[in-house]
């Protein structure tokens, strides 16, 4: 089961916490400086003029962001683009100027009774036009750099969700793989034993209800516990044991302590399926060997069986390719896995960081 993807958190809170600090910084400056206004001007002036200046900043900073960057990064670029984008500066450049002149001369001056020119005797309107762009063109700057850095975070959020997608969507074709060749197999006999009304079909039938049980609520998470792996196991184990009539000649060493460990799911089976499939499982000279050595954060497996020389069928099984799949995807560098595939032997050691 794949953990649902939290919500990303809105922007605008922090939009707004960045520029409420902004103004908080320029009425601290304010009240420390007499340069604009003489001492003991009303409070609301201070906080008008300071929200005032704060929204042609915000002007400034947010214009180019949809009227410049906007062009340039939704598309590959081309000319249109750029003419696009530098029409866009143009038009934001004069709708900083006009929001200024507007603020100032129609809001500050009448209202607030501060008027920002009156030493000033060159003023034109080139002049205003030419002042406002060179003293407002950093925060265009910085609106610029704001939606690129945002346009490639999107992107390449967008990039990890989509590989995030791909994997689970490989994983859960590898997991559909799973050989039903051991699963008919044990069927059939527990229908032999049936039919011999032997005493060992209740639990043979018992003990494959809990593998599927395993296989069909268990299997089809990212992880389950390490405990319940080894008990899915050892029931193949005993279901193997029950099909060859107790004569599967098998050494299973267990080291080390269960405590709690995580694995993905149906990883050491398919090892163990394949052995029982191709394996010599009845001579005592040549038993199969499987070891497994725990530690709180490591698993090592090792599983080695004589090839036997009776022609079985090749199709089911994941596979040893799906596997190495599946141990790329689920534990990237954090595993190592080496196998010897010889006309007579099969040998497989698998370490894992878990």
């Amino acid at each position: 089961m794949i953990a649902a993807r939290p919500r990303s958190f809105p922007e605008w809170p922090v939009h707004l916490l960045i520029w409420a600090l902004l103004l908080v910084k320029d009425m601290v400056a304010m009240y420390d400086t007499t340069t604009y206004l003489p001492p003991g001007t009303a409070a609301v002036t201070y906080w008008g003029l300071g929200g005032g200046y704060l929204l042609i900043k915000a002007t400034a900073f947010y214009l180019p962001v949809w009227l410049v960057a906007r062009p340039l990064l939704a598309s590959a670029l081309r000319w249109r683009s750029f003419g696009r984008a530098a029409i866009g500066l143009l038009v934001t450049l004069l709708l900083l100027t006009g929001v200024r002149y507007g603020l100032e001369f129609y809001v500050f001056k009448p209202l607030l009774g501060f008027d920002n020119y009156a030493q000033n005797t060159s003023f034109t309107a080139q002049w205003f036009i030419e002042n406002s762009v060179r003293y407002y063109f950093d925060a265009v700057l910085y609106g610029l750099l704001y939606a690129v850095i945002r346009h490639n975070l999107l992107a390449e959020r967008q990039r990890r969700e989509m590989q995030q997608a791909h994997t689970t969507a490989e994983l859960t074709f590898l997991r559909s793989q799973l050989n039903p060749h051991f699963l008919f197999n044990t069927i059939n006999d527990i229908y032999a034993l049936v039919y011999q009304k032997s005493d060992a079909a209740p639990g043979a039938l018992l003990k494959l209800s809990e593998l599927l049980r395993y296989m069909l609520h268990e299997a089809h998470h990212d992880r389950v516990l390490l405990s319940r792996e080894i008990e899915y196991l050892n029931g193949l184990i005993e279901l193997q044991r029950i099909g060859t009539k107790d004569n599967l000649r098998l050494d299973y060493q267990l080291r080390g302590a269960l405590n709690g460990q995580l694995i993905a799911p149906m990883l050491l089976v398919s090892f163990v399926e394949n052995a029982f499939k191709h394996g010599v499982l009845a001579d005592a000279t040549q038993p199969v060997t499987l070891q497994l050595d725990l530690s709180a954060t490591t698993l090592d497996f090792c599983l080695h069986n004589a090839k036997s020389q009776q022609q079985k069928d090749q199709v089911g099984g994941i596979g040893l390719a799906n596997v190495r799949r599946r141990l790329a995807l689920l534990y990237p560098a954090r595993h190592t896995l080496r196998v010897a595939d010889t006309p007579t032997d099969f040998r497989v050691t698998l370490h894992l960081d878990l």
